[in-house]
C-alpha cells in the first residue's frame, strides 16, 4: 500500500511543548520537505516522532532506554509546571494518505508526578483509525500494530526513516553479516518462513503417528530426535557467536577508524601501516591455504605409488624383458587374424592357402594370451608414466614445501611487524590511546577464538546432518517393514521433498534479490559519486562482502570519504527500498552533513530524480541547506513544504515556524 504523510502532530513530545503542527502538501513532481533546524533544536525528535508514533521506539534511542533513561519523552517544561499527583502526556498523532482512504496513527504516554517528585511513565498506547467502507474504523491493543506493519514493517524502518549520521558510518562500520540482514529484510520471505516451520511442525507430528512396529524403528526414531535437537541447539550457538562477533567486529573497526583519523600524525601512520599489513596477512593466509591444498591433494595422488615403489619398478622391469624376448607378442588382435583365416585371402589380396594359412595358424597359437599381453603393453606405458612422476617426486615436494615455507616465513615477519607497530602505539602519552590499542589487542584474540569455535561447530554440524541422513534413510526402510505406515511414509516423502524445495527457493531467491540490489546501488552510486571514472563496479559477493572497485580494480570500501561513504549508504538503501516493495515517504536526519560542496550538489539534484513520486523530507542545519542546496531543490520544493525549528531563550523549547500560510 502505498501511503504519505499529510501532517505530524506533537505534543509536549521532547522540546516541542503543547501541540506543534507539521502539514504537508503532497505534489508528486514536488516531492521534497525541508525541515531546518540547529543542532540540538529538536530536529532529530521529528525522526524520533515518527518511529516512536509508528513502533514505539525512537530511531535515536534503544527501544529497553527510550522512556526509562535520560530525559523523559515527556516535555520537561510540562513535567515541571505539574503539582504532585497531577498527569499529563506526550502524543505523536501522523495523519497519511493512503489509495485505499485516510489513516490517523496515534500514540500516547502518560505520566503521573509522585509525591517523592519522579515522574512514572504508563505504557504507551497505539491507536489506528482507517477507513472500512464508508466508515472510519477505530483499532486499540496489541493487534493494532499489525495494521501498522502492513503500512510499513518495523524491520523496513531503517530504509526509510534514515539517521544520516548512521548513514555515513554503515558501510565504514558494517560487516557482512549487518548487510546479509539487511538484504534478507527486503527479501520478504517470511511466508517461506513459515511454510517451512509449519512442515518441520508436520513431520514431528506424522513421525508421532509412526507405528512402533519393531524395536529398531523406535529406536531409530529416538536417534534422529536426539540428532535434530543437537543441531537446533548448535545452530543456535553458531547464530549466538556470530553475533557476539559482529560486535566485535564492529568495535575493532570503530578503534581502527579512531586510531587512523586522531590528531596524533605517528599514530595515524602506524595504524596505516598496520591496516596494509593485515590486507597482506590475508593475502599470504589465502595463498598458504592454496598451497597446501595443492600439496596435500598431490600427497594423497602420489603416496599410493610411493608405498608401491619397488613394486611397480619390478613390474616395469619383467614386462620389459618379455617384450625383449618377444614372450609378449605386438598388438595384433586375434579377431583380425582369425578373420583374415575365414574370409581365406590376405589383405594384400593374395589367397591364404598351403604354407601362408598352416604360418597363420601357428602364429594364431602364440596369441593365445592376447589380452593379457595387450593390457601388458599398455600397463607397461601406465607405468612407465608412473615410474617417472616417483622419480620426479622429491623435487616437486620440495619445491611445493619451500614456496609453503617461504610464504609463512613472510606471514611471520608480517605479524612481527604488527606486533612492533602495537607496541610502538602503547608508548603514547595519551591515556585513551593506549587503552584503545589493549582494548584493540583483545578483540583481535577473541574475534580469533570465536571464528575458530565456528568452525569447529560447523564441522560437527557437518557430521551430524549427514548422521541424520543415515537415520533417516533407516527409518524409511524400517517403517516399509510394516503395511500400517506405507501412508505415513508418503506423507513424510512429500513434507520432506517440500521442505527441500523450499530451501533452494529461499537460496534462489536471495540470490537474485543480491544481484538485484548490487546493480541498483552501483547505479545509483555511479549516478550519485563526483568522482565517476574513477570507481568502475560495486560488488555484493555471495559472502556479503562489499566492494567498491577503483577504475584500477583495487577494493577501496576502507578508503572512501565522508561524502563517497554517505553516498555508498544512500544508493544501498534506495536500492533497497525499490525491492521491498513498499511506497512509504523516506525522511533522512542530516543527510549533507561532513560532505563538500559537489557531493551535496550532486545528491540534491539526483535524490529526488531517482525518488520520483516519493515523499522525501529533508531535516537539515542551515550549514547543510546553502545557497547551491537551496537553488538544487528549488524545482523539487513547494514553499508550503518549507519548516524551521525555533527555539526559546533558554534553548529549553522548541516551536515549528513556516514563513507561509501553512493550514
Amino acid at each position: 500500500m502505498r501511503f504519505n504523510i499529510s501532517s505530524i502532530d506533537l505534543t509536549n513530545f521532547r522540546q516541542y511543548r503543547g501541540t506543534q503542527t507539521i502539514n504537508f502538501d503532497i505534489d508528486n513532481s514536488k516531492n521534497v520537505s525541508i525541515i531546518l533546524g540547529k543542532n540540538g533544536a529538536g530536529k532529530s525528535n521529528i525522526l524520533n516522532a515518527l518511529t516512536w508514533c509508528f513502533y514505539g521506539v525512537e530511531v535515536h534511542k534503544d527501544k529497553e532506554t527510550s522512556v526509562r533513561e535520560g530525559m523523559p519523552i515527556i516535555n520537561t517544561s510540562a513535567v515541571a509546571s505539574l503539582d504532585y499527583n497531577q498527569s499529563t502526556y506526550a502524543e505523536v498523532v501522523v495523519h497519511i494518505i493512503t489509495n485505499m482512504g485516510p489513516w490517523t496513527i496515534k500514540r500516547r504516554i502518560e505520566g503521573n508526578k509522585k509525591n517523592d517528585g519522579n515522574l512514572y511513565l504508563k505504557p504507551s498506547e497505539l491507536t489506528v483509525i482507517y477507513p472500512v467502507g464508508n466508515q472510519d474504523k477505530v483499532e486499540t491493543g496489541e493487534d493494532t500494530q499489525i495494521l501498522v506493519n502492513n503500512l510499513l514493517p518495523e524491520a523496513l524502518k531503517g530504509f526509510f526513516f534514515i539517521d544520516g549520521e548512521q548513514l555515513r558510518e554503515f558501510f565504514k562500520f558494517s560487516t557482512p553479516r549487518k548487510i546479509a540482514d539487511a538484504i534478507d529484510k527486503v527479501s520478504q520471505l517470511e511466508l517461506l518462513y513459515k511454510s517451512e516451520e509449519h512442515l518441520k511442525l508436520m513431520e514431528s507430528t506424522l513421525r508421532k503417528g509412526v507405528k512402533s512396529t519393531t524395536p529398531e524403528l523406535e529406536k531409530v526414531q529416538r536417534e534422529i530426535q536426539d540428532i535434530e535437537n543437537w543441531i537446533e541447539q548448535t545452530k543456535k550457538i553458531i547464530e549466538q557467536k556470530e553475533f557476539e562477533n559482529d560486535k566485535n567486529n564492529e568495535e575493532l573497526i570503530e578503534i581502527n577508524s579512531f586510531l587512523k583519523e586522531n590528531n596524533i600524525p605517528k599514530v595515524s601512520i602506524l595504524q596505516e601501516e598496520r591496516e596494509l599489513i593485515d590486507k597482506d596477512i590475508e593475502r599470504l593466509n589465502k595463498q598458504i591455504e592454496s598451497r597446501e591444498f595443492e600439496r596435500n591433494n598431490y600427497l594423497v595422488d602420489i603416496a599410493p605409488f610411493i608405498y608401491l615403489k619397488d613394486e611397480i619398478e619390478k613390474s616395469y622391469k619383467i614386462i620389459e624383458n618379455k617384450v625383449e624376448k618377444g614372450e609378449l607378442p605386438p598388438q595384433i588382435r586375434e579377431t583380425f587374424v582369425h578373420e583374415l583365416l575365414e574370409r581365406g585371402y590376405c589383405i594384400c589380396g593374395n589367397d591364404l592357402n598351403g604354407e601362408s594359412r598352416k604360418i597363420l595358424e601357428q602364429y594364431i597359437t602364440k596369441l593365445a594370451l592376447s589380452e593379457l599381453s595387450e593390457i601388458s603393453i599398455v600397463g607397461k606405458t601406465t607405468i612407465i608414466q608412473i615410474y617417472s612422476d616417483i622419480k620426479e617426486f622429491p623435487e616437486k615436494i620440495d619445491k611445493l614445501n619451500e614456496h609453503i615455507n617461504k610464504l609463512n616465513d613472510d606471514l611471520e615477519q608480517k605479524k612481527r611487524r604488527k606486533e612492533q607497530i602495537s607496541a610502538e602505539i602503547k608508548d603514547s602519552d595519551i591515556d585513551e590511546i593506549r587503552r584503545l590499542e589493549n582494548r584493540r589487542n583483545q578483540l583481535e584474540r577473541l574475534i580469533g577464538n570465536i571464528e575458530g569455535d565456528i568452525k569447529s561447530l560447523n564441522r560437527d554440524l557437518e557430521i551430524f546432518n549427514s548422521k541424520l541422513s543415515n537415520k533417516e534413510e533407516l527409518y524409511v526402510k524400517e517403517m516399509s517393514k510394516d503395511k500400517k505406515n506405507l501412508i505415513l511414509k508418503k506423507k513424510l516423502s512429500l513434507v520432506k521433498n517440500s521442505l527441500k524445495t523450499i530451501e533452494e527457493s529461499k537460496l534462489i531467491i536471495k540470490a537474485k534479490i543480491r544481484d538485484q540490489v548490487e546493480r541498483n546501488t552501483k547505479n545509483n552510486f555511479l549516478t550519485l559519486i563526483r568522482k565517476k571514472h574513477a570507481f568502475k563496479d560495486i560488488v555484493i559477493d555471495e559472502n556479503y562482502i562489499v566492494k567498491v572497485l577503483h577504475s584500477h580494480g583495487y577494493n577501496v570500501i576502507n578508503d572512501l570519504s565522508a561524502g563517497e561513504y554517505l553516498i555508498l549508504g544512500l544508493s544501498f538503501m534506495s536500492a533497497l527500498m525499490t525491492i521491498s516493495g513498499f511506497h512509504a515517504p523516506v525522511i533522512i536526519d542530516t543527510p549533507l552533513g561532513k560532505i563538500d560542496d559537489e557531493h551535496r550538489s550532486l545528491i540534491t539534484t539526483e535524490l529526488p530524480r531517482f525518488l520520483h513520486e516519493t515523499q522525501l523530507v529533508l531535516l537539515v542545519t542551515p550549514t547543510e541547506y546553502d545557497h547551491n542546496v537551496k537553488k538544487n531543490l528549488d524545482e523539487f520544493l513547494l514553499k508550503e513544504n518549507y519548516y524551521e525549528i525555533r527555539e526559546n531563550e533558554a534553548n529549553t523549547e522548541s516551536m515549528v515556524w513556516c514563513d507561509v500560510n501553512c493550514s
